[in-house]
């Protein structure tokens, strides 16, 4: 299982970051972007730049925000600063923050589809005419493709999930899902696709010397999830199995557990220090 760092995107961030998670012995760093707030390509393009080995993501461009040509642009010189370290996460975005934007989530997971079958088409050096997922083509190609950026799919419902395995390059499944959630994910998600599709999973964590510490440490961010969202990723779940929660001595059995889900890659939101963190046989 690939263990990689998630930056959620609500507060500005530099390079500093994707360096200090690639000296930890992360396999990748995840750059999230909220509408509002900071984008995620201006920080990942600086990641990479400073950076030999570490994946670099972007996470949360979708049909609210991007066009998917202009996507499909940003990403091409992403891969030109990092080739073979660029991989893109899309998805809807919070209805609130999009409703700025003008966008929202009617017709979700067929604009979805659109948007992820449009973008992977592009990058692939297809030229595309018509509309797809609300946005106008005419004619339209890169200059400069194929690129390899393999685009996965935010998905937390069953016709979400069936869009990313029809039509994406991988699935990235909520933080705050239970094992249990996850487990059973996996198999329904394998039941569609076979192949190279990556199946990853976001969990809020805290590494602290007690475990009491640790929960003390993420329990206010799950103030933010609504009941309903809840009842789907973890009905009846307790809050440590929704999250990464150990100490230094447990850290290893607890990636085990997420890693016995089936899952490709576990993306940590840390609520402890990054600095002085070791992560098993890195």
């Amino acid at each position: 299982m690939r263990v990689s760092l998630c930056l959620t995107g609500f507060t500005p961030v530099g390079p500093e970051p994707v360096e200090a998670a690639e000296s930890a012995g992360f396999d990748g760093v995840w750059l999230a972007e909220h509408a509002g707030f900071g984008d995620s390509v201006v920080p990942a393009a600086a990641g990479l730049a400073r950076t030999e080995r570490i994946d670099v993501g972007v996470v949360g461009p979708g049909p609210a925000g991007r066009h998917p040509g202009v996507l499909a642009m940003e990403l091409a010189s992403l891969a030109r600063l990092g080739p073979g370290r660029v991989r893109a996460q899309v998805g809807l975005g919070e209805p609130k923050l999009i409703g700025r934007l003008g966008g929202d989530h009617r017709g979700g997971a067929r604009v979805m589809g659109e948007f992820v079958t449009a973008l992977r088409a592009l990058l692939n050096g297809e030229r595309l005419t018509g509309t797809h997922a609300g946005h106008r083509f005419d004619g339209f190609r890169l200059a400069h493709g194929p690129v390899r950026a393999p685009v996965d799919l935010l998905a937390v419902r069953p016709r979400m999930l069936e869009t990313a395995a029809r039509c994406a390059d991988g699935v990235s499944l909520s933080a705050g899902a239970s094992r249990d959630y996850l487990a059973s994910t996996v198999r329904r998600v394998k039941a569609l696709r076979q192949g190279d599709f990556r199946i990853t999973a976001f969990a809020l964590a805290a590494v602290a010397d007690r475990v009491e510490d640790a929960l003390s440490l993420v329990r206010p961010a799950f103030r933010g999830f609504t009941p309903e969202t809840t009842e789907v990723l973890a009905p009846g779940a307790e809050l440590a199995d929704r999250a990464l929660i150990a100490t230094p001595d447990t850290l290893g059995r607890a990636l085990a557990a997420y890693a016995d889900t089936g899952i490709d890659e576990l993306a940590l939101t840390l609520f402890s220090p990054l600095a002085g963190l070791s992560l098993p046989g890195r």
